[in-house]
Formats: C-alpha cells, structure tokens, sequence
C-alpha cells in the first residue's frame, strides 16, 4: 500500500502543482490575507458554539490556515506557539503532552480529541498510557483548540491539566472541492525528508450527501549516527494514512458523518544521542525499531430537536504498536559484553467510546448541557527482554529470552454530566456557570511470567490481578463579566481527577503495588480584551493549581523496572498572555508568554519505603515542566506586480526554559536541560488558489534538549530538536 499510495499522490501532486504556473494569468486578483481585524474563531470548547473572545476560559485556536503556513503535520510542529503546553520525547519513541505543568505518568492529564472520539495509548508494561500519545496527521483540519486548565466536568478523567481537540474539516454536500500539498527538505547533517498530501470533497447528492477523502505520506529526515556500527541517520521516520468521512444531512434538523481514519507509522531504528560522544552520536549496540498502526471508525449524529440539540457519537479505535528499549547497560553486569539486550514490546490496545449529550438552543438566558459518556478499554502487552546480535543489533532468531511476561489492563468508565450558564436579566454582562461530573470506574491490570528470567532464577509466573475502582464527583464553577463589549472577565475553580491503578512489576514491594487516584483543583482569573476597533486583542490568565496524591513513575533500586506511586502533594502556579494583532493591511502579528512553578508542597508519601535516591522533597520541581514559554509570529502578505499574484513571508520564534529530569538536585541522575529558542522563516509566492514557498526551520541550528534520560548504566541520552531544516512547499487547491 505505502507503493501505491506513493505514486497515486505523486502523480495527482505534478498535475495540479503545475497547473497554476500555467493558469496565472487567468488568475483572477488575489486578495491578501487581509483582514483588518483580528479573525474572530468560532469554537465548541463548551460543547456548543461560542467565538474565542466570549468564551470565559483559557483557551488557544490554532486555523487550518495557520497550521498549514507554519508547515505543522503533527502535534510536535505547533506546541511551541501555545503558552504552557510542552510536548516530552521519550526513549520508546513516544510523546507525552502537558498543559499548565500538570505531568505525570499514568493515565493521560490531557486530553487528545479527534472530532468526538477521546484517544490514548495502549498503557504498556508500567500502566502509562500518557505516554502515548496519538499523533494524526494534521491536513485538512478546520481548526487545533487547546483548552488549558482541567476539563474534567465536560470531557473527563483524561483532561486534569486540559484538553487538545483537533477538529476536521467536513465533507461538503454544495460543491466539489480538492486540494494538494507537496514538500521536500533538507536537514544539516541529517537526511532528507517529504511528503505529499491530498484531499478530495466529492458531492454525491446535492445538498444531502458528500464523501471527503484524504490521503498522505510522509518522511520525516534522520539526524543520528551510530558511530560503533557507521549506520547514518538512524532515526528516521515514515507515515502514511488516509481518513475516509460521509456526510449525511437528510433534513436541516439532521446530520450524521462517518469518518474511518487510518494510519501506518514506522522507524527502523529510533533512538537519541548521548552527550558524551558530541553532537547526534549513539553507539548503541542494538536497533531499535518503533512500529504503530492506528484504526479508528467514528460515528456522530446530531438533532436540533425542540427541545435543544441532540448530540451522539460512537467510536472504536484500536492501536498496535511494536516498541523496543535498549537493556544493554543495565544488564552488562549480569551477562559481559558478547551480546546487547532490548525490550522487545508488542503491544495491543482497543478501545469503545460513547457519548449522548442535549445542548440548549438559541441565547435564552438558560444555556445548558447535560449528557453521558461510557469507555470500554482493554490493551495487552508483551513485555520480553531478549539477546541482540552485536554483528545485526536485531534479535536472534529464534528468540533468546533472558525474561517473558505479558501484561493485560482492562478500563471501564462511565459519567454522567451537566453544566449550566445563567445569565440574570438585572445585571447586565454577568453569566454564572455550574458544572458537575459523576464519574466510576473499573480498572484491572493483570500479568503473568512466559519466560524463567535468566537473571534471577525465577520461574513463570502463573496469571495474576488486581483491580482499582474508584467513584466521586467533580465540580467547576465560573462567572464572567462583560465590563464593556471588548472587554470580558472571568474567574474559574475547576476539579479534575485521573483513576488510580496496580503496577505489576516482579518483586516489587507490596505497600506499591497498588496507587492511588489524583485529583486536584484549579483557581483561575482572566480578562479578554480587543482594541482598536478589533485590530488588536489581548487575553491574559493567572492561576494556581493544588494537585492532591500525585501520580508518578519511580525505578526498582535494580534499575531494571518502572512502576507508578503517589508523590504526595504539587503547587502550580502561572501566568499566560496571548496578543494578536492586524496594524496595517496584510500584516498579522502574534504573541505568547507563558510562566509556569510547579513543585512538590510536601515530601512523597511512600518515600521510606523507595529507596534509590530519586524520591521528592517539599519544594522539589516537578520534572519536564518548563519554567516559562514564549512564541511570537509575523506574516505579511502584500499584491505583487503580476495580476493575481501576493508575495508572503513569515517569522516564527518560540522559547522554551529550562527543565529538570527528576524531583532530587542531589539525586545522581538529576539534570538540568531546555532553556533554548527556535527561528523559523518561510517566503513565497501566491494566488488565490495556489502557492510555492520556501522554508527553513531551526534557523540557528539549535540542539533544543526536549528530555534527557539517565539510568543504570547509562547518562545523558538527549532527545531534542530537528537540526537546521531547508526546503521547499507547494500548494494547489481545486
């Protein structure tokens, strides 16, 4: 398929990437990007539609436009530009994505929305699906909204620090629409990278049904050398995918769309550097390759019943995923150095989503949402640790195991939920919301031994389990005030709450084996403001959060296992401002800033019990969190001589400070990493319907350490930025 797909996108890509150049000047006038106010973006944060400048909350809408201009394809490519969200790599391959500070290991603290459908991972070895985050292509999408502060009353346990909703365009019943992207790149000491995209809108019944299809590929460039074996550019990358949506709307009062989304992610050798041999070096004795295969159907109807409107979606989505872990140091002193050692890890996840809810209509002073929600979820790991050839890097064949296990988590969620803004004829501008969540759930993490463990002598295990339930409520209340008709603001206190769950890790001391919920809650303040007869607005937040039982990961005193405990009690306190502005005609202007304090308020509940070092003390800063983050942006957009032709150039800048690895400054594996800036600068040419640019991405080539991971065995294996990338896009829409 990844063949095929090729060469059907590359020949649709020469056809109509060459179609304008011929067209030009047919070309009717193009208009710059032009408005003379800053856009105002119609979101549905509250389950229901409200502009971004009303909707008393915190929240970021990133365009399809915007994302296409700044060449973003995934989630990595347009965090840097949202005051405090952080995206963290890890050794397996995977991402994790915070908001606020709120970062733990365990079930997800953000949110990932696609449409309607809440995604995660599959939990692994160590119960930490938030480390998996799935990460879809993001062409043809209508708009990114990035909720900060916990969601818990609307969109659940996954949304403690906040929720990411990616929201797709949808297929069109009035007209047929198609549109084509390609690009090629270069990085600084790395490989070359591309992709090409396509999307068509295709009206199968005027007015009432229509298919939008979209399909893709792409490269994304290596960087790393192995210096013991001489391989180049170890970590490169490959996706392609489709997703597939019908759209149906029988009557005005109805609607319904189906999306199938599918999507193949792959990597022969995924790994990091290490400090120590300079720049973009490993010498690794084993390959470490990281496959993923994402498949999910959704179904959501809507109603706009008499008595309000009427909302229901189902999805099921499934995951697999091969992912790999170098045990090479940290078994060396148990078997020498004639072989390398990995965790091999296939992994399974499926997973059903629900969700009924009934909206208000119209702006009576009334408006409300109620609705409930059920999730189905169960995931098997195979955890293996087995001997690598030093001549391949690869496993034997058959398999040599110095270890065998397998892990089973099943999830059960259901709640139910409502929330309620009044706004009270006698004072003008002032709207009260109330909202509250019930919540229940089941969680079962079982395991059982395959293989003796070489190791320790010990035999298979049989099957065992443990299961975590838990149930409660949590509350959000919000008032809003309209001082003048630019100028809103907000007060909030907002719950959220992740389940709680067993580690299954042998040996591990039975005072951990179970962990408790977390919860915490959300104090915030904000003001919206626009200017200058809209030319310019600016939003700002400060807020501070009390996180209760903290969740986070910990390593056995052997180095060799991961599990998850309670660290006790966090702070976090923070500011976020955003500014966009529009002062003369096709010039666009953005700005961030985010602050962020996040730290234990008091010592780790268990720490007698673990002894490496690692556990946290009062005052302890929470790991991978970035002090502060910054972005700005220009565009400019102006007509060019030729009729039908604008010139555009933009500049982007992020900042993103510094980061600690772990809670102890006396711990021997703490670090200090972050604390760098980013330049990206794109130019180009275009017409109403089309556009060539060209692009260079890390401008000054910064290393941008985004994690550094030390364990037994090993020290500093960084992972960070893209080198210094240069290339070309095109663009063509039908």
């Amino acid at each position: 398929m990844r063949t095929d797909l090729r060469i059907l996108l590359s020949t649709a890509a020469l056809a109509a990437l060459a179609a304008p150049l011929g067209a030009a000047a047919q070309t009717p006038a193009a208009k710059p990007a032009a408005d003379e106010t800053v856009e105002e973006i119609v979101v549905t944060a509250l389950k229901r539609s409200t502009t971004l400048q009303t909707t008393p909350m915190s929240i970021s809408a990133v365009t399809g436009d915007s994302l296409q201009k700044i060449g973003a394809t995934g989630l990595q490519d347009y965090f840097r530009s949202v005051p405090g969200v952080n995206l963290t790599q890890g050794q397996l391959g995977q991402s994790r994505v915070t908001i606020r500070g709120v970062q733990g290991s365990g079930e997800a603290t953000t949110g990932l929305y696609y449409d309607e459908t809440s995604v995660t991972g599959p939990s692994g070895t160590t119960q930490d699906p938030a480390n998996n985050a799935a990460d879809l292509n993001l062409f043809d999408v209508e708009r990114v909204e990035v909720l900060r502060g916990p969601q818990g009353t609307l969109y659940g346990g996954g949304s403690m620090g906040g929720t990411i909703r990616v929201i797709y365009a949808k297929p069109d019943s009035s007209q047929f629409g198609a549109s084509i992207e390609g690009q090629a790149s270069a990085t600084k000491g790395g490989s070359r990278g591309s992709y090409l995209k396509a999307m068509g809108n295709i009206p199968l019944i005027e007015g009432k049904l229509a298919a939008r299809i979209v399909a893709y590929t792409e490269d994304r460039p290596g960087f790393v050398d192995n210096v013991r074996t001489g391989a180049k550019n170890v970590n490169d990358s490959h996706a392609d995918g489709y997703r597939a949506m019908l759209g149906f709307t029988p009557t005005d009062d109805i609607s319904l769309v189906v999306t199938k989304v599918h999507q193949n992610s792959s990597a022969d050798d995924l790994e990091g550097w290490y400090d120590r041999l300079g720049g973009y070096n490993t010498d690794s004795a084993v390959k470490l390759p990281l496959d993923t295969e994402m498949d999910m159907t959704s179904v959501t109807g809507k109603w706009s019943s008499p008595v309000g409107e009427v909302t229901a979606s189902s999805a099921y989505y499934k995951y697999d995923m091969l992912r790999t872990i170098d045990f090479t140091p940290q078994y060396k002193p148990y078997i020498g150095s004639a072989y390398g050692v990995i965790g091999y890890q296939p992994a399974y996840l499926g997973a059903w989503n629900h969700e009924l809810r009934l909206s208000s209509k119209g702006e009576g002073q009334l408006q409300w949402t109620v609705g409930g929600y059920m999730e189905l979820r169960k995931d098997h790991i195979d955890s293996n640790t087995v001997l690598t050839s030093l001549t391949t890097g690869q496993p034997y064949s058959p398999m040599q195991y110095l270890q065998g296990r397998y892990v089973n988590t099943g999830v059960k969620q259901t709640a139910q939920f409502g929330e309620a803004t009044w706004t009270p004829p006698q004072i003008e501008g002032l709207s009260l919301t109330v909202g509250a969540r019930h919540y229940d759930y089941t969680k079962t993490t079982g395991s059982a031994g395959t293989q003796r463990n070489a190791l320790t002598g010990a035999a298979p295990a049989a099957y065992s389990e443990q299961t975590a339930e838990a149930s409660g409520w949590v509350y959000k209340f919000n008032a809003s005030y309209k001082v003048t008709s630019d100028v809103m603001v907000y007060a909030t206190a907002a719950e959220g709450f992740r389940p709680g769950g067993a580690n299954n890790v042998p040996g591990l001391n039975g005072a951990l084996v179970v962990y408790n919920p977390d919860s915490l809650w959300n104090y915030e303040a904000g003001v919206k403001t626009t200017w200058l007869g809209g030319k310019l607005t600016a939003n700002a937040a400060a807020y501070r959060i009390d996180w209760k039982d903290r969740q986070t990961s910990a390593i056995t005193a052997d180095g060799l296992y991961s599990f998850i405990t309670n660290a006790g009690a966090a702070r976090i306190e923070g500011l976020e401002l955003e500014v966009s502005a529009r002062p003369i005609h096709g010039l666009s202007l953005n700005g961030s800033i985010g602050y962020t304090k996040a730290e234990l308020t008091e010592d780790q509940a268990n720490a007698n019990i673990l002894v490496d070092g690692s556990t946290g003390k009062k005052g302890d800063r929470i790991a991978n969190v970035p002090d502060g983050t910054a972005s700005a942006s220009a565009q400019y957009v102006w007509p060019l001589p030729v009729a039908g032709l604008n010139g555009l150039v933009r500049a982007d800048y992020a900042y993103t400070g510094e980061m600690v690895s772990t809670f102890r400054p006396t711990y021997v594996y703490f670090d200090k990493f972050g604390s760098f800036s980013t330049v990206n600068l794109r130019a180009g040419v275009e017409g109403e319907d089309w556009g060539v640019y060209a692009f260079v991405t890390n401008l000054t080539d910064a290393e941008g350490i985004m994690n550094k991971n030390s364990n037994v065995g090993y020290q500093d294996l960084l992972y960070g930025l893209t080198p210094r990338t240069v290339g070309v896009n095109a663009r063509r829409k039908f």
